[in-house]
């Protein structure tokens, strides 16, 4: 009975022990365990470097079973970042971040936002114009599993039992950033190409530039319209067969200011073909062609739908008349082509020359069975003359879809506005249309 209990006292000691020792290391531990091991704090608004104003952060003890929390509320003062001269700063983030909100209001106009939401989904925001803002950001560091509201808020200095999501057990939690900025931007003009053919076409990017408006467009190439892109705006200028060569202004006004940027135009020899007279057409049929398709011209433009080359609208076809030739008609020259004739396999299918929407499907008169598809920006393709539709009017096509049934002859016709272009550098992406494609 006594060797029972000399052995208990024995184990007694040897448990007290222990629980010193752990106890003594975890003292240890959470002395150690200082602010420094939080993950570096480096974000970025713009080029600057932005200064903490807050943070939460719960440091895994010795063993990954405790953590000890390091609570810094965020205070009044706001970092001065300055003038920047970007239309939309860039926000960059830490590489340990999981996730991170922003919220951007009004310099001294209260807490109305004008964006509260991610990181992610600032990249699509738009400032409303050049001014004074103010920004709070949020970058946290999350274990898979846990969410901001499962964090919770606990005091400094507090050890909490650690969530356990994550082996081995890492720091977790948030800082908080405050700072002012102003914006100062201007919008800035850029095209594919300095100089391009007749028959070509130029895209012009617009960048730089705050406000949700639509910048407006003026040369005498034509009529274009601007649709979004990820670097703020874009538009594609043709160049006619008949575009008078030499230096042409492009007048682009953007939130009351007016850019102006040359493009230049090269003269281009598209030769000669024997060709037969149009057959007559009545007063009726030129009206109901009219209305029809020269309504497609100022149509509103979509945002791009095609991406990469155009196809054919046959695969075996004979030119009869290219974009672009002089007529010759009893041996003389007349008028230049705005189209392509081909001399087409009557059968064969009539494909979708690339993504859009069919705006046109229909017999007319002058043309017979017609199909106008959109392919965004302006930009659509006219087929004039076959011998049956496969499609209707509102109904979406992808490139290489059949659309119809190809006659003896097939007209086709691309157009930005109301120009033509030549259809083969479509075929092949050369060109303004592929620049920088979106």
């Amino acid at each position: 009975m006594r060797i029972i209990k000399h052995i208990l006292l024995w184990l007694v000691g040897v448990a007290l022990g222990v629980a010193v020792l752990l106890g003594a290391v975890m003292a240890a531990s959470y002395s150690f365990t200082t602010d420094g091991s939080r993950p570096d704090p480096g974000a970025q608004f713009g080029s600057a470097a932005l200064a903490v104003n807050g943070s939460c952060w719960r440091v895994p003890l010795i063993g990954g079973m405790l953590d000890k929390a390091f609570y810094a509320p965020s205070t009044l003062s706001v970092q001065k970042l300055g003038v920047l001269y970007e239309a939309h700063p860039e926000v960059t983030l830490p590489e340990w971040a999981t996730h991170a909100t922003l919220r951007i209001t009004a310099d001294g106009l209260g807490d109305a936002a004008y964006f509260d939401g991610t990181v992610e989904e600032y990249a699509g925001f738009l400032y409303p114009a050049n001014g004074e803002y103010k920004a709070q950001l949020t970058v946290w560091r999350l274990p898979v599993g846990m969410t901001d509201v499962d964090f919770g808020q606990p005091a400094d200095g507090a050890i909490l039992r650690n969530s356990g999501l994550e082996r081995p057990a890492r720091a977790a939690g948030y800082y908080q950033y405050s700072f002012r900025f102003t914006i100062q931007a201007s919008a800035e003009l850029e095209l594919s190409a300095q100089r391009i053919e007749q028959g070509g076409v130029a895209a012009l990017e617009i960048s730089g530039m705050v406000g949700s408006g639509t910048p407006t467009v003026e040369t005498d190439l034509g009529s274009v319209q601007c649709v979004r892109s990820p670097a703020g705006w874009r538009c594609y200028i043709p160049a006619a067969y008949n575009a008078s060569a030499g230096s042409h202004d492009i007048a682009v006004t953007v939130n009351g200011e007016t850019l102006t940027i040359a493009l230049g135009v090269s003269a281009r020899d598209f030769g000669e073909a024997e060709a037969q007279p149009d057959p007559p057409a009545s007063a009726a049929a030129n009206e109901e062609f009219r209305n029809v398709i020269w309504a497609q011209y100022e149509a509103q433009a979509r945002d791009k739908l095609w991406h990469g080359a155009f196809l054919c609208p046959v695969e075996l076809y004979t030119v009869l008349l290219d974009y672009g030739q002089t007529r010759v008609m009893d041996g003389a020259r007349t008028t230049q082509s705005n189209s392509t004739l081909l001399y087409t396999i009557p059968g064969d299918p009539v494909r979708a020359p690339a993504d859009g929407v069919v705006v046109v499907a229909q017999n007319l008169a002058l043309t017979g069975n017609t199909i106008v598809i959109d392919h965004g920006c302006g930009l659509r393709s006219y087929l004039y003359g076959l011998a049956d539709l496969h499609v209707e009017k509102g109904q979406s096509v992808a490139r290489g879809d059949a659309i119809g049934q190809a006659g003896e002859e097939l007209t086709m016709d691309f157009k930005i506005g109301s120009k033509s272009i030549s259809p083969w550098p479509l075929f092949q992406t050369s060109g303004g249309l592929f620049w920088r494609e979106f």
